[in-house]
């Protein structure tokens, strides 16, 4: 399939004079790649809003979300597709990927974020004009089905791209905190969740490890696991979470890693919340907590669960492609450098 890029629609001989010195995507991507920094945000920074998967049903939803932008000093630049609707899209798969990189090339905005997640992130991966985004870099931000274009963008060009809400989800405090403290500055930061709503934290395998932090939604992973999207699993911290799914499923979805050999390769493994993963019928079923038991406790790197982040109000945003530490028995993440520059 033909990759979108706004130039594609608007050719010009200067994009085609700069294509020699263009950095070369031939090369087997995260593995030789130097992390990609984007610029920080600030007030008055422009905010472009996408939707690569699903549509709101609710358009109130994208204008109370621009509203929350604004009032935090924001300013908000729509995607040309985002209040649209095609069965369980915005669109169709070319205009969801043209929308993406018409933000990605348009040298006024500094960030994108998305309306939502649902489904569709993974069909336009072969639409994505990887190499653009490398020579565009910025903040791109969300969660859900979003996991599956935060792993490839992170594998294909080095960008440490962002785990965090999306504008249906909660932006208030102390979410909001994490964007001010990863976002706004150089600073390394740690991750604890002291006062925020989570489940019970839980150490399954004590120790600490350092590595790539890389993860999202269980389920998404899956969906592009084996693919050319997703990076070697070696020397990576993983972090999962996961939404109503039945703990069966959630059991066939980490054996589908161990079986791809994922667990053998990692550093470390933070689990965020589990929400709604209840059983038809508990009484011939495990709990997704048994289920996570069974397939982290004979580990032998450092596991904790319970971490905020995830399908709650309460999150964490985590830097995809970051070098972190992780401490199972304190329940915390380190950032090891900078995830943005000023």
């Amino acid at each position: 399939m033909k990759k979108v890029s706004r130039r594609s629609f608007i050719p010009s001989l200067g994009a085609l004079l700069v294509l020699p010195a263009l950095t070369s995507l031939s090369k087997k991507d995260d593995e030789n790649l130097l992390p990609i920094y984007p610029k920080g945000l600030k007030k008055g920074s422009t905010i472009g809003l996408c939707a690569p998967a699903g549509p709101s049903h609710d358009l109130t939803e994208i204008d109370g979300f621009k509203k929350f932008l604004v009032d935090k000093g924001f300013k908000v630049k729509e995607g040309k597709h985002i209040r649209k609707h095609l069965g369980y899209f915005t669109s169709t798969d070319a205009q969801r990927a043209e929308e993406f990189m018409e933000l990605i090339e348009d040298s006024s905005v500094d960030a994108i974020f998305f309306t939502r997640g649902g489904w569709g992130c993974a069909r336009i991966l072969e639409l994505i004009d990887y190499e653009s985004i490398q020579n565009n870099p910025k903040i791109i931000l969300g969660f859900s089905d979003i996991t599956a274009l935060l792993i490839a963008i992170t594998h294909k060009t080095g960008l440490i791209t962002f785990h965090g809400p999306n504008g249906n989800a909660s932006w208030e405090q102390p979410s909001y905190q994490w964007i001010e403290k990863l976002l706004f500055s150089e600073n390394p930061i740690m991750f604890e969740a002291k006062g925020l709503q989570t489940t019970a934290q839980k150490t399954i395998i004590s120790g600490m490890a350092e590595g790539t932090l890389i993860g999202g939604n269980l389920s998404v992973i899956c969906g592009i696991l084996g693919s050319k999207y997703v990076p070697s699993w070696e020397n990576k911290i993983l972090f999962l979470e996961e939404v109503a799914e039945e703990p069966y499923r959630v059991d066939r979805m980490l054996t589908q890693l161990k079986l791809n050999g994922v667990f053998d390769q990692l550093s470390g493994v933070v689990l965020g919340q589990f929400k709604k993963c209840l059983a038809e019928e508990p009484n011939w079923a495990f709990t997704v907590e048994e289920v996570i038991e069974q397939h982290f406790g004979n580990l032998n790197i450092p596991v904790f669960t319970g971490a905020p982040f995830g399908h709650v109000k309460d999150k964490y945003i985590l830097p995809i492609g970051q070098n972190v530490q992780i401490d199972a028995d304190k329940f915390t993440i380190r950032t090891l450098f900078p995830s943005v520059y000023q």
